[in-house]
């Protein structure tokens, strides 16, 4: 069996690639509509903003419901031949919400959609680079997810553009062919599920391998079944939990929030843009940095972005307080997906990867579902924003508790 050296171009990247089309398609496209299409989808038939808007959560919810049971599946059948049909539904149910005309129509297309979005999402992503790599593994992931950040910020104008020019049913149509466009090819010709269909080993490195066999301890190979009954999972769950709410949060309330304080609406919108390019970015920035400097000094980074982003936005007042946000945000933000496949790998091993890495996602998932009415509802009872920052703040704080917690049981293994 050929090692990566043998080639010049390890095929692992090739699905890196196909990694970075599936968050681009699958997840950049799904993410952008929600936001462009609010406002004409209420008024056009009639709905309040938060019935709307419900759909979504419901998507999310019936996703970290059934984000577990791809884990055994994958295991069982293999990635391609689900992720094809989980990726095909989806832009089949994209199309579907173009012939909504009353509000049980979106709720029950959401239902469906959060049955499939996991195929073509995070954990897929996040398993095939776990099979592709043993080094490298946090910028090849990062690289990979990154495509869902590229495919909101170049969607969203161009979603945006269609409704104007027609209506919003011709832009659910135009994003469910453009996630179908993309997504089948690139399942059919790309995505191999493991080294070993292309006759090759996981990519590896001799001298980071000897390196890290210095700084980091044994990789274990543990069962799900044990996994589930240590402090180390419940932590991790927790800290992924949580970093996804601190996520979601500031990206459905930093714009108005921001008008609160006194800045424009226009203002808020570029500030918005950038968060959304460091949000990019920080995917890829996070996986190098765990990748370079290893799990203490990864897990205490990411702890400080959290702990830090929160009390930048407090300040905001301050214009230069806003860009340092956006700056610490970016791999804060990141950091309930590019991570949890290494963590994983590392504390768990490659046994039971697929169920345990499903159900971290699957508290990821539970976050997200969280995340935005979280500060909203702050809001709505207090009249500020400031309270939403505290309670972000504290979440910064548990995570990295619980990110080193769950260090130092590893090492004392």
């Amino acid at each position: 069996m050929r090692k990566a050296s043998d080639s010049k171009i390890f095929y692992g990247w090739f699905v890196v690639v196909a990694g970075f089309i599936i968050a681009f398609a699958g997840l950049g496209v799904v993410n952008s509509m929600s936001g462009v299409l609010l406002v004409p989808i209420t008024e056009d038939l009639n709905f309040t903003r938060g019935e709307f808007t419900l759909h979504r959560t419901v998507m999310v919810l019936a996703g970290a419901l059934f984000t577990p049971f791809y884990g055994k599946l994958y295991q069982r059948f293999g990635v391609k031949v689900l992720l094809l049909i989980s990726s095909v539904s989806v832009g089949a149910i994209t199309f579907a919400y173009s012939f909504s005309t009353n509000i049980w129509h979106f709720y029950l297309l959401a239902l469906l959609n959060g049955v499939f979005i996991s195929g073509p999402g995070f954990m897929t992503i996040g398993y095939l680079i776990n099979n592709w790599f043993e080094d490298k593994r946090g910028i090849a992931m990062g690289v990979a997810y990154a495509g869902a950040g590229f495919g909101s910020a170049s969607l969203i104008p161009v979603s945006n553009w269609i409704m104007e020019q027609f209506d919003w049913r011709v832009a659910y149509r135009f994003s469910g062919i453009v996630v179908m466009v993309l997504l089948i090819p690139t399942i059919l010709f790309l995505v191999k599920d493991k080294p070993e269909d292309k006759g090759l080993k996981p990519y590896t490195s001799k001298v980071k391998e000897a390196a890290k066999k210095k700084t980091e301890p044994a990789k274990m190979e543990i069962q799900f079944s044990k996994a589930i009954k240590s402090p180390m999972f419940w932590m991790l769950f927790l800290a992924f939990f949580l970093l996804s709410i601190m996520a979601g949060g500031p990206n459905f309330n930093l714009v108005p929030y921001l008008t609160d304080i006194g800045y424009t609406a226009a203002f808020a919108a570029i500030v918005m843009s950038v968060v959304m390019l460091a949000h990019t970015l920080g995917n890829i920035s996070l996986g190098g940095f765990f990748d370079r400097f290893g799990m203490l000094i990864g897990s205490v980074f990411l702890g400080i972005c959290c702990i830090v982003f929160p009390l930048l936005a407090l300040n905001a007042e301050i214009p230069i307080f806003i860009w340092l946000f956006a700056l610490f945000y970016g791999p804060a933000s990141a950091g309930f997906a590019v991570p949890v496949a290494i963590f994983v790998t590392t504390y768990f091993g490659r046994k039971d990867f697929a169920i345990i890495f499903s159900v971290l996602n699957m508290a990821g998932m539970l976050g997200t579902a969280l995340s935005g009415p979280s500060m909203a509802i702050i809001f709505d009872i207090t009249g500020y924003y400031f309270w939403g920052w505290i309670m972000l703040l504290g979440f910064g704080i548990i995570i990295t508790a619980c990110l080193l917690g769950a260090y130092l049981i590893n090492r004392r293994a």
